[in-house]
């Protein structure tokens, strides 16, 4: 995977962002799922400050997005 596939949004993150949107911003966790599947599944997420963030699966990123909105802005499987 190439980081132009990040950027493209290989794995569409809920609440995932481009570079260009506002700042990020903590939402109340009611508004956001609590509970993913316990299935290692692992996704490596592109985050807004230029990092690589890996999650146990594309459920536990979706989560992270959607409670902290703009930080995530793409995932893509991680190599096993």
């Amino acid at each position: 995977m190439t980081v132009a596939m990040v950027a493209a949004g290989v794995i569409g993150v809920t609440g995932a962002a481009s570079a260009a949107s506002s700042p990020a911003r903590d939402v109340p966790s009611a508004s956001c799922p609590d509970v993913c599947i316990a299935i290692y599944d692992p996704v490596v997420c592109l985050m807004s400050d230029g990092s690589l963030r890996t999650f146990g699966n594309a459920c536990e990123a979706t989560v992270y997005a959607c409670k902290h909105p703009g930080t995530v802005i793409g995932c893509f499987p991680a190599q096993r």
